[in-house]
């Protein structure tokens, strides 16, 4: 699915989606559009911390909304939402979907009613830090905190945590369920997945995959970027999906940037990839990427070594600096302030060490480029 950079996410439209999200009933592509809003939308990812919480404090969300009385709800709300209000929920013509009035209405009542039991009102929820761990959200409502070793129960799965890395095993005929692993800003993490494959998400990335796969094809969902060793087997293809172009392999292993749609890549280490986007396919030998230009993809050749962000190393070759600061908003947790400046735009050459300090970093950057920074409460600036 193809999500349009310039589409004007509406607020009340997103939230609808990261409710769903929540409650672990969002549509695979839906939650496409919603992990897209958290990565762009500073008010987006608010409204997701807080609700969140409101959830973890209150009870599991699937058994909130199952038991919302629709019709008394409705009645409760339909005086504050007009019919101004609910043409604002649809997105720009031509930008994403049609919707049905009714289906509207629904993500509008439960919205309302969330605002209305939980928060008092149609006022906008406090915002509400969770703290930067790694979590799992199954399918049903359950969410899982992974900051230290367990092993986990689940209906028809059992999950092990252990040293950064998820396993689990599902049950050959139980019931088809979706998870989704959420990476926060400043960590990675490794999940391996029930036919043998193995993935590595980057900081700030989120990987939603099924405990068991079908018998057709496997497919995951991808919001940032992550290194994939895909087990053999070309009777059942496996599918990245991506926001921007979605990945099809039988076996190998490839690297997936896909944080935004202008710099979205797919780097393939070995094997055979091919990306689609927009009916158009493109197969890729070892050695070649595939990424993003104005007018759809674009191939090239590209460096192995510059996939080391996996031990802890990004290396950068002629890159903007916007770009590579991107990388300390997401390893550092920082805000980026450039107040004007065109500094942005400078080409630089070079490697990022995670284990080093941010101070250690910048300090480098100026010895090297002469380019001066100032971090100050969580805020970065350029000048």
């Amino acid at each position: 699915m193809h999500l349009d950079k310039e589409m004007d996410y509406n607020n009340e439209y997103i939230k609808a989606l990261l409710v769903e999200k929540l409650a672990g009933t969002i549509s695979p592509k839906d939650e496409l559009v919603a992990d897209a809003a958290l990565a762009e939308s500073p008010e987006a990812l608010a409204y997701w911390r807080s609700i969140e919480q409101k959830f973890n404090t209150t009870g599991q969300p699937a058994d909130f909304l199952a038991n919302i009385d629709i019709a008394k709800s409705w009645n409760a709300v339909n005086d504050r939402i007009g019919e101004r209000e609910i043409k604002e929920i649809v997105p720009k013509a031509g930008r994403f979907r049609t919707w049905h009035y009714a289906a509207i209405s629904a993500a509008v009542l439960v919205l309302a009613v969330i605002g209305l039991l939980w928060l008092g009102g149609p006022k906008e929820a406090n915002l509400v830090e969770t703290g930067n761990q790694v979590r799992l959200q199954i399918e049903g409502g359950q969410s899982l905190d992974l900051s230290s070793d367990r092993q986990i129960e689940v209906e028809g799965a059992e999950i092990s945590n252990r040293a950064k890395e998820l396993s689990y095993t599902a049950e050959a005929d139980a019931e088809l369920k979706w998870a989704t692993l959420t990476v926060p800003h400043t960590k990675d993490y490794k999940v391996k997945l029930n036919d043998g494959s193995t993935v590595w998400l980057n900081a700030a990335s989120t990987l939603r995959f099924p405990f068991r796969f079908d018998a057709s094809k496997r497919e995951v969902y991808l919001t940032g970027e992550a290194y994939f060793e895909v087990a053999k087997n070309t009777e059942v293809p496996f599918i990245v999906h991506t926001s921007y172009a979605d990945i099809q392999v039988h076996g190998t292993s490839f690297n997936v940037n896909a944080y935004e749609n202008e710099v979205f890549s797919a780097s393939l280490v070995e094997g055979s990839v091919s990306a689609l986007r927009a009916n158009k396919k493109i197969p890729l030998v070892p050695g070649q990427e595939v990424f993003a230009k104005a007018d759809g993809l674009g191939v090239r050749s590209f460096d192995p070594e510059l996939l080391s962000w996996r031990s802890g190393t990004y290396y950068f070759h002629r890159k903007p600096l916007a770009e590579i600061a991107q990388v300390l908003v997401r390893w550092y947790d920082v805000k980026l302030d450039w107040k004007g400046s065109s500094a942005g735009t400078q080409i630089f050459t070079g490697e990022i060490d995670k284990n080093q300090p941010l101070e250690v970093v910048l300090s480098n950057l100026k010895l090297t480029s002469g380019m001066n920074s100032r971090l100050e409460k969580g805020v970065l600036t350029f000048y």
